[in-house]
């Protein structure tokens, strides 16, 4: 059997002019011969696992954009004199406070919450002064710094030959062999996605809302795209000469040192790119993405984001239109150093009442997940990232807050999706790949969203998907950098959803005295399955195998089955029931 040798590269922090810090991969060494052009290599097997790691440094504390305020006697109200009155007061506290404001105050939900953005972000010990004088005038229930968070994603690195086989490990890798005295399992440490394709590739009908730094023109995207909406309400932020409105396009977000990311299209494409054989695939290209834009120039606002979250949701928001295709999985490969906000927590629940799973990054600081936002809030699927051997990437925060764990590459090897080729503002359509908490977020949306068109419920998604996981491996090289007791209940695992490929089938004939037999088949790794028969509705005592022998007592009556799915290990198994049949004769 073929093998060979990896080493990683190491992951360094940037330090960006104004105020996105995002990690990137140190300089790749040219290709040899046997490489793909990502200093990857093209083998079948693996032989050797690295026994060093160099972590990033940390995200640096959360700036704060302004201030978030409620004022009594304002919760039914979404514009007006009232509104504007209290805007005013407070813009003239801030002022008096030595603040300088940007203009205007923007809603953050259907009119109760409100936000005034300093002229340029302050930090957090500065605008402390300023939140104070706001919370001492009358009427004024509740204020709350409005931090900016950034995008949880490492720079990109163009591939020149996108195909699955080559670089998309994360959606189904298919080498094998051992990696330090440890069998790689088949399809390695992917999502495993294909393995759900024979139930489902996701329905139409279900929408991922994607929060990020918007949409460009990409043909493995487009038809997955429903209209979205631009949250953005700095116009210095945004680049498109407005504040919020409904074009969702991705205007660049460059700055002085650092090229612009196109993080949204790459994360759009780890959950939906098109299954059309001309480059890579999505997770589930069945699905449908809308771009919901919160990340600009310098990132993006707490109050911007928790905006987005209750209007992608199917919530109302004072002078926006109503999202006309509510989203059922809201994905935000985004955070920042800070606490949840009690805002952000309040437009989280709103969404998950509305019927919505919230998908979040855990981040890239190599810390405790609880020390940021969103990913520390409460009723949130918190997602680490891994690398290409399970273990946990080297930037990858961890903890209590993560409930599991998806790929996102390493310096080693990267997550390969939908990009652009421009460096400032949009240029061509490409791919690209990039590597954070960011790439492995999108996967756990793309799955959600499967189960989603299965016809799980929000509650059952997030039941569910915690236990389609399978076990960390632990290296006995690098036992530090195992995910085991550090990122939740597993990896992502979609082997571990046994779902029916189709509806249960009753064959045989329905007369009493002859035998009806139901036949089943499931995805992913079934160990058994059991069986429930009824009669017009009401269960059969005793029938519990795949056959059923018809008696006196069925005569005029119907009969159904349910099969349910059994595993090993932690799985989600997902029933299936018969129709009825006609009367037993």
């Amino acid at each position: 059997m073929p093998s060979w040798t990896m080493t990683r590269r190491a992951v360094a922090a940037v330090a960006c002019t104004g105020l996105v810090a995002t990690i990137t991969v140190a300089a790749v060494t040219p290709a040899s011969a046997a490489d793909n052009g990502l200093g990857e290599p093209r083998g079948s097997a693996v032989s050797t696992k690295p026994t060093q790691r160099t972590a990033p440094a940390a995200k640096p504390d959360s700036l704060v954009a302004g201030v978030v305020y409620r004022v009594s006697g304002l919760a039914s109200i979404s514009s007006g004199t009232a509104a504007s009155a209290a805007a005013g007061s407070v813009r003239a506290a801030l002022a008096a406070s030595g603040a300088k404001l940007a203009e205007g105050a923007h809603a953050v939900d259907g009119g109760a919450s409100w936000s005034v953005d300093f002229a340029s972000p302050l930090t957090a010990k500065a605008a402390a002064a300023k939140i104070a004088a706001v919370d001492a005038l009358p009427g004024v229930t509740d204020v709350e710094p409005n931090y900016i968070s950034t995008a949880d994603a490492n720079a990109p690195v163009n591939p020149s030959d996108p195909y699955l086989r080559d670089y998309q490990w994360n959606i189904w890798d298919y080498r094998e062999g051992v990696a330090d005295s440890i069998t790689f399992p088949k399809g390695g440490y992917s999502s495993h996605a294909l393995a759900l394709w024979p139930a489902t590739k996701g329905r139409s009908s279900v929408v991922v809302a994607v929060l990020d730094t918007g949409q460009t023109t990409h043909a493995q995207l487009t038809k997955a795209t429903v209209p979205g909406y631009d949250f953005i309400s700095s116009k210095a932020s945004a680049r498109d000469g407005n504040g919020r409105d409904s074009n969702p396009k991705d205007q660049g977000d460059w700055t002085s040192s650092d090229d612009s990311s196109w993080h949204g299209t790459h994360v759009a494409g780890i959950i939906a790119a098109a299954h059309d054989g001309k480059q890579g695939i999505g997770n589930a290209p069945g699905l449908k993405v809308q771009h919901v834009r919160v990340l600009g120039r310098d990132g993006g606002t707490s109050a911007d984001i928790a905006a987005a979250i209750t209007w992608a949701s199917g919530g109302s928001v004072s002078g926006t239109s109503k999202n006309k295709t509510p989203a059922k999985v809201i994905n935000l490969s985004l955070g920042g150093r800070h606490s949840c906000e009690s805002f952000m927590q309040k437009a989280i629940d709103g969404a998950r009442k509305r019927g919505a799973v919230v998908v979040v990054s855990a981040g890239n600081s190599n810390e405790s997940a609880l020390k940021f936002s969103p990913a520390s809030c409460k009723n949130v699927i918190t997602v680490a990232a891994t690398d290409e051997f399970g273990e946990r990437a080297s930037y990858s925060n961890y903890g209590s807050a993560v409930e599991l764990a998806a790929p996102g590459g390493d310096s080693g090897r990267l997550v390969a999706s939908t990009w652009n080729s421009g460096t400032t503002t949009p240029g061509s359509a490409t791919w690209g790949a990039m590597a954070g908490t960011s790439q492995a977020a999108p996967a756990v949306s793309a799955a959600a969203g499967m189960l989603a068109s299965l016809g799980l419920s929000r509650s059952q998604i997030e039941v569910g998907i915690v236990k389609a996981v399978s076990t960390f491996p632990k290296y006995p090289s690098t036992p530090s950098w195992t995910c085991r007791g550090k990122c939740g209940t597993g990896y992502l695992d979609l082997q571990k959803v046994l779902a029916p490929k189709s509806r249960v089938t009753i064959s045989g004939t329905v007369k009493v005295g002859r035998t009806l037999t139901a036949s089943s088949s499931f995805t992913g790794r079934i160990s058994g399955r059991s069986y429930t028969w009824y009669r017009s509705g009401a269960v059969i005592s005793g029938a519990k195998s795949s056959t059923y022998k018809l008696t006196s007592a069925d005569k005029g009556k119907t009969i159904k089955v349910k099969v349910t799915p059994k595993g090993s290990g932690s799985y989600l198994g997902i029933t299936t029931t018969s129709l009825s049949t006609s009367k037993v004769g």
